[in-house]
C-alpha cells in the first residue's frame, strides 16, 4: 500500500497498535529461538519446562489474568485516541487520518467514529470522526455504529440501553472473576497460539525439513480439543483423535499450510497459501467436499456453508508419505471447471493469493516486537464491543454519542438502513471467500463494499504483493483510499 501510493505520488505513513494486553506475552522462548536459528530452542522453553538465562515459561492461569477484566472497549479506544493525538496533535492535520484494522479491529472502527471522548457532546475535536477525520478502513469487518438502530428512538434508546446494561454488568462481573481472557481448562488459548507460532518459527527457519512438533508439542486437554475441531478429517476422527495434523509426515513448511490454507483448516482461520505436494484425500468433515456442484442446491442452499470454508477441503492420504507443500503459485492456473464447481482441480490460483514463505516470516515472532496473534485477547473488548452495537450503552459506553442509522431508524425516519457511520467516508473490504461477508445477508454490508475474489479471511492483509496475474487488490483500493483528494 505505501510503495502503490509512492506511485501516485503520495506519501503514506502506516502506524499499528497493539493492545495492551501484548504486555502479558513471554516472549522469551521466541527470541532466543531467533538468536539461535533454532525453533527447538522455543519448544524447550514453552513445552518443555527448559531454564534461558533462568527464566522459565510460567502458564498464565485465568487468575493471574483477572486484572485484563478491565481491559474493555473504553480503555482500548482511549489508547487509539491518545496514539492520534501525540502522532497529530494538530486537530487541523486529522482530516488526514484514517482508522482502520482487521478482523476484531475492523468492528472497533465503528464505535472509535461514534465515541466521545470528552463527555461533551459539543467538544467535536475530541470526537473520534474527527480523530479518524479521513474515514475508516475496516477489512474483513464493519465500521457499525448503531445496526438496530436505536438511536433515532428516543426513550426507546435509553431503556434499552439500561436493560442491556444489567446483563452487561454481569459480563464484566465474570470477565473480572475467571474469564478475562480464553485461557480455559479445555481450550487454552496461549498454548494453542505457542503451538501455532512454533510451526510459524519451524516453516521459517527451515521449511523443507520433516516437521517433528509431534514430537514437541504434548497432546493435552489444553489444546486437543481444538485440533479435533479444527483439523478432523471426518467425524469418527472427534471423538477417536484420529488424523490430526502431527499424525502425518509433513514438512514444515506443510504443517503451517495444514493449520491455515483455506484446503484444510475450517471456519474462518483460513488463508490461500498453496497446496499440498503429495496425493490427498477430500474431507467429509464438516461437510463433504463437492456441494457446490450439487444442481440448485449448491449455490443456493449451500452457499453460507461454502463461504465459511466448508466444501473443499483435503488431507494427505497417507501416513506414511512425506508430504511437501506447493506455493500461491504453484498451484493449478484458473479454469472454468475451478474447485467451486466440484470438476476441476482441488483448487487453483484463483483461490490462493497468499506466499507461504511470507506468511511463516510475518508470523515468527522472534525477529519482529509483537506476535502475529494476540495469546491473552481480553474478553470484555469482545463483548463490550458486542454490546456497543445492541444494547447495554451506559456505564462506560455511554460516550456512544455520535450513532447513526440502523433498521428502526430506517423505519421510523428514513435514514440509511446500513450501519456505518453517517457523513465519513468508508472503505470497506470483504474476503469474497471469508464468512464475514455473510453480513451482506442481513443488509449491513455497506453498498460499495469491495469483495477480494477468492480471498480468505487472512488473505485481506496476508496476500502477496506480486498476485497470479493481476496487482494486489486490497492495498489498490486502500492506497487510491487514501490519496483520493
Amino acid at each position: 500500500m505505501v510503495r502503490k501510493a509512492a506511485a501516485m505520488g503520495k506519501h503514506v505513513e502506516y502506524i499499528s497498535l497493539q493492545r495492551r494486553s501484548s504486555c502479558m506475552e513471554d516472549r522469551t522462548g521466541w527470541e532466543a529461538a531467533q538468536q539461535a536459528g533454532d525453533y527447538h530452542v522455543a519448544a524447550d522453553y514453552y513445552f518443555r519446562g527448559a531454564s534461558i538465562n533462568g527464566q522459565t515459561y510460567h502458564y498464565q492461569t485465568p487468575q493471574d489474568l483477572a486484572f485484563l477484566g478491565d481491559y474493555g472497549l473504553a480503555l482500548t479506544l482511549d489508547d487509539w485516541r491518545a496514539v492520534i493525538e501525540h502522532v497529530l496533535p494538530d486537530p487541523a492535520q486529522r482530516t488526514k487520518s484514517f482508522c482502520g484494522g482487521h478482523s476484531l479491529g475492523a468492528f472497533l472502527t465503528g464505535p472509535m467514529m461514534a465515541w466521545n471522548f470528552a463527555g461533551d457532546a459539543n467538544a467535536t475535536d475530541y470526537a473520534g470522526f474527527n480523530l479518524c477525520g479521513g474515514g475508516t478502513i475496516p477489512e474483513d469487518g464493519l465500521a457499525m455504529t448503531d445496526p438496530a438502530g436505536f438511536s433515532g428512538t428516543g426513550l426507546l434508546d435509553q431503556l434499552m440501553s439500561a436493560a442491556g446494561g444489567a446483563v452487561k454488568n454481569a459480563v464484566d462481573y465474570l470477565a473480572h472473576n475467571g474469564l478475562s481472557v480464553a485461557q480455559l481448562p479445555v481450550i487454552s488459548a496461549s498454548e494453542l497460539l505457542h503451538t501455532y507460532n512454533l510451526a510459524a518459527v519451524a516453516a521459517d527457519q527451515n521449511p523443507d525439513a520433516e516437521s517433528d512438533l509431534k514430537n514437541l508439542v504434548p497432546r493435552e486437554l489444553r489444546t486437543e480439543t481444538w485440533m479435533r475441531a479444527m483439523y478432523d478429517k471426518d467425524y469418527l476422527d472427534f471423538f477417536t483423535g484420529a488424523n490430526l495434523p502431527t499424525d502425518y509426515r509433513i514438512t514444515n513448511r506443510a504443517l503451517l499450510g495444514m493449520y491455515f490454507d483455506q484446503n484444510s483448516a475450517e471456519y474462518v482461520m483460513q488463508a490461500g497459501l498453496g497446496f499440498y505436494d503429495c496425493p490427498v484425500a477430500g474431507k467429509t468433515y464438516p461437510i463433504p467436499n463437492g456441494l457446490a456442484s450439487a444442481p440448485i442446491l449448491g449455490p443456493t442452499l449451500f452457499v453460507i456453508p461454502l463461504r465459511v470454508g466448508y466444501g473443499q477441503n483435503y488431507t494427505p492420504a497417507s501416513h506414511d508419505q512425506l508430504c511437501g507443500w506447493r506455493n500461491y503459485d504453484r498451484v493449478a492456473p484458473s479454469s472454468i471447471d475451478g474447485p467451486v464447481l466440484g470438476h476441476g482441480p482441488e483448487t487453483d490460483q484463483d483461490h490462493e493469493p497468499t506466499d507461504i514463505r511470507q506468511f511463516a516470516h510475518a508470523m515468527n515472532p522472534g525477529w519482529q516486537p509483537v506476535n502475529y496473534f494476540e495469546e491473552y485477547t481480553p474478553i470484555r473488548l469482545v463483548t463490550d464491543t458486542a454490546f456497543a452495537l445492541g444494547l447495554g450503552r451506559d456505564g462506560d459506553l455511554a460516550k456512544l454519542q455520535y450513532r447513526s442509522g440502523g433498521i428502526l431508524n430506517f423505519l421510523l425516519h428514513g435514514d440509511r438502513w446500513q450501519s456505518t457511520p453517517a457523513g465519513k467516508r468508508n472503505l470497506t473490504l470483504f474476503a469474497g471467500d471469508s464468512p464475514v461477508q455473510n453480513v451482506a445477508l442481513a443488509g449491513l454490508a455497506p453498498y460499495n463494499a469491495k469483495y477480494l475474489a477468492g480471498y480468505r479471511h487472512y488473505d485481506v492483509v496476508t496476500a502477496a504483493e506480486k498476485q497470479n496475474g493481476l496487482p494486489e487488490p486490497a492495498s489498490s483500493y486502500i492506497a487510491a483510499f487514501l490519496t483520493q483528494s
